[in-house]
């Protein structure tokens, strides 16, 4: 997702690029925001067991029936803390990804089957902890 190693060339070729910014200073602004990221964020955070600081953030972003809804209330909540501080989040949903990422998509979409095929031989020899 994203560019690879992005963030560490723009550290080292293009310190001055990278700020970090108080939420107060968007007051009043409208920020745009890669919607698909955010749902993406939210559902790792409930996968990986919330945050230390809070262990239980996995429980809290599923319903009773223990459906996943992280990336709902997450979503939510996120928006209502932006609206707070007077800014105006616009979610923005991409289309079909570019052709020149057919090739890294691909990549993926083997990675991913490996895995579920791993993780399938692992469960029938019951060996859970590869």
């Amino acid at each position: 997702m994203g560019i690879h190693g992005l963030m560490k060339l723009l550290s080292e070729e293009a310190p001055g690029s990278i700020k970090e910014q108080e939420m107060d200073n968007f007051t009043g602004r409208k920020v745009a925001i890669d919607a698909s990221m955010a749902m993406y964020q939210f559902l790792i955070a409930v996968r990986s067991g919330g945050t230390s600081s809070n262990p239980q953030a996995s429980s809290m972003l599923t319903n009773e029936a223990g459906d996943v809804t992280s990336h709902i209330q997450g979503m939510f909540n996120r928006t209502i803390k932006m609206m707070t501080a007077g800014i105006k989040p616009v979610y923005v949903f991409d289309g079909k990804p570019p052709d020149l990422k057919s090739g890294e998509l691909a990549k993926r979409l083997a990675k991913r089957a490996k895995a579920e095929t791993d993780l399938a031989a692992a469960k029938e020899a019951g060996d859970m902890d590869d």
